[in-house]
């Protein structure tokens, strides 16, 4: 499902990343057509989404997924 605004989707994202680490991929890709960047975290039950051509969130998402790469990678599950 695509979530609406950049808390909810950062949000719903870290609590399915809390509930198992070991199952959650994330992708993201950009679509130069349309001048967005999409972006998508799922651990194969639930699937959330976010689409955004705002350059301001680009920041945004550069540290969000080094938090998530980070958790995914600790030792510490």
């Amino acid at each position: 499902m695509y979530l609406k605004t950049w808390k909810e989707f950062e949000t719903a994202s870290y609590n399915l990343l809390l509930k198992d680490p070991t199952r959650v991929r994330c992708t993201m890709k950009y679509c130069h057509s349309q001048s967005t960047v999409q972006l998508k975290v799922t651990d194969d039950i639930s699937c959330l989404q976010f689409k955004t051509s705002d350059i301001q969130n680009v920041k945004k998402i550069e540290v969000f997924y080094a938090t998530i790469m980070k958790q995914i990678t600790s030792n510490e599950l």
